[in-house]
């Protein structure tokens, strides 16, 4: 068995294994969508979610258990436990195996998927993973064979109710490594999303990366009475890539310590939240001896029930080794509003110092009606790939068929950014995301747009930026078949490197449930890449059809 093999089967027997032996005696409840914002492993869902419908139609799904593969009637957990064999059987054409815009080849892929999926549903658990290694076979370019490691999982445990929890995270995908990938192929093998069970989701063996990412999170938190309540959690990750754009792999360890204090009623109005961070991490080239640590204390006054302003001071310590990295050391300050016009609906936005430059943060979620979200998210870190990696994973929620999902709007979110090139270096990166999200009774519509801006601030790296426009509607036909549909067009800048590209991407699946087990799908993809550096413009066409057994 390979390392990679090796990491995948550990990462799913943190999630799996050992938290189910733990509970295993432990008695089932039936499960109830979280309305009231409490979350669970999910964080908050959709209002209305689980709403009863009107006779004749489908009651809207569950946010957290969005997809887009077929539904299945019923489809939230099963209370107690559920381990659940799979195997998968797909045939794909690819008119461009090789990603070329001369001398392109064709061929058919042979895809098998073998998998487990483990689901757990009591009052001190959470947990949803799927592990789908598949073994991708060429019929006229042998040469191209692979095996390639998909798992996605979540776990949420109550060790003592409101005292003591623990979380972890795992996940193993392949992403393309030269960047210029947008659209629902995007994402390598996405589990779940389009290129479910079909490996590297038709990128090319030699151009993509093996990613891996795993965490576990103990935590404590304590109320003492109205003088407020202290929160203290240190998460352990491991994030891996096999290779990037300037050869070579990349691995890294971490330890990320944190505490905060936040004051209760007995201040009134006033709240103030002195939180810690001690980040520590050791890995290969330029992730090295990472550490980071940063002091805060933040001081609120609530103007109303709804509007709450803050001011922030503190100091931050964040250094590379083994880099040319500029160390940061340096006070930090904020001063901003968080708004909350609704149960479900809020907005904080803050503008200050921090990582060396000054700055704004934006982060909200906004329920336009019963049924439409908006949400928006603007961020910038001194950060690497792999950082970002283990960032996504970390905060990550997970739907019924495995997709990594974000735990507000339930849309499938990209550890890695295929648009960009991967590289080990460090980098100042800014990313601004807005999305818009109506769930009716039979569809699902989601518009995102996003901008990312990444500056080198170690030797190696290279400027990188990308505008992202995706818009995707998936369908119930039937309580046994699905469509979904998404088209993207984006503009990505990498100058010296894949020069400047426009990328248009168009994408159909269908899903039919044969049985409650048994499930067929077909999706087409088209994609195209204009590039200003000659050889990196292309086109490619790519047909899947396939089946599922769940035994």
């Amino acid at each position: 068995m390979g390392p990679a093999a090796r990491r995948a089967r550990r990462a799913a027997a943190i999630l799996g294994c050992g938290l189910l032996a733990v509970l295993a005696a432990r008695p089932a409840r039936a499960f109830t969508p979280d309305t009231a914002g409490a979350g669970g492993a999910f964080g908050t869902p959709f209002p209305d979610a689980g709403a009863a419908a009107a006779p004749g139609t489908l009651t809207p799904p569950d946010y957290r258990y969005q997809t887009f593969l077929p539904l299945v009637e019923g489809g939230l957990p099963v209370p107690g436990f559920t381990i659940m064999p799979t195997l998968g059987l797909q045939e794909e054409f690819n008119d461009n195996i090789f990603q070329t815009e001369q001398n392109r080849r064709w061929d058919l892929i042979t895809v098998l998927t073998p998998g487990i999926a483990l689901a757990a549903n009591t009052p001190r658990l959470d947990l949803t993973l799927q592990y789908n290694p598949s073994f991708e076979y060429y019929a006229r370019t042998t040469s191209e064979n692979t095996i390639s490691q998909q798992l996605a999982g979540v776990a949420s445990l109550v060790v003592v109710p409101r005292s003591i929890f623990i979380d972890a995270r795992a996940y193993a995908s392949v992403e393309p490594i030269n960047g210029g990938f947008i659209g629902a192929g995007g994402q390598g093998a996405a589990l779940g999303g389009y290129g479910y069970a079909t490996g590297t989701g038709g990128f090319a063996r030699q151009t993509t990366t093996q990613v891996f990412g795993e965490s576990i999170t103990p935590r404590i938190t304590h109320t003492f009475g109205t003088l407020g309540t202290a929160n203290l959690g240190l998460t352990l990750a491991n994030t891996s890539i096999s290779a990037t754009y300037a050869g070579g792999s990349g691995e890294q360890n971490s330890a990320d310590l944190l505490g905060s204090f936040q004051s209760g009623p007995v201040l009134g109005r006033v709240q103030n939240t002195v939180s810690v961070e001690a980040y520590r991490a050791t890995g290969t080239t330029t992730l090295g001896n990472a550490r980071r640590d940063t002091v805060q204390d933040q001081v609120g006054y609530a103007l109303s029930r709804q509007l709450q302003v803050f001011v922030a001071l503190g100091y931050e310590d964040i250094s590379y080794g083994g880099t040319t990295a500029p160390p940061v050391h340096d006070m930090t300050w904020q001063v901003g509003f968080t708004a909350t016009p609704g149960p479900h609906s809020n907005l904080t936005f803050s503008y200050g110092h921090s990582y060396g430059t000054d700055g704004f943060n934006v982060a909200g979620s906004y329920a336009l009606t019963s049924r439409t979200t908006a949400t928006i998210s603007y961020s910038r870190q001194i950060t690497t790939y792999l950082q970002q990696v283990a960032a996504a994973v970390g905060a990550a929620g997970v739907n019924a068929n495995g997709v990594l999902v974000n735990p507000i709007t339930g849309q499938p979110i990209a550890v890695g950014n295929a648009a960009l090139v991967v590289e080990n270096s460090v980098s100042l990166t800014t990313t601004l995301e807005a999305t818009l999200t109506t769930l009716l009774n039979r569809d699902t519509l989601a518009l995102n747009l996003s901008r990312t801006d990444s500056t080198p601030l170690s030797a190696g790296g290279f400027s990188q930026a990308d505008t992202i426009g995706t818009f995707s509607w998936t369908r119930a036909l039937s309580t046994r078949a699905n469509l979904s549909t998404n088209v993207s067009y984006g503009v990505t800048q990498v100058p010296g490197l894949t020069g400047n590209s426009t990328l248009f991407s168009l994408a159909a699946q269908f899903g039919y449930a044969l049985t409650s087990r048994a499930s067929l799908s077909a999706s087409y993809q088209f994609f195209r890449r204009n590039s200003s550096v000659a050889g990196f413009s292309i086109y490619d066409n790519i047909v899947l059809v396939g089946v599922t057994e769940r035994f």
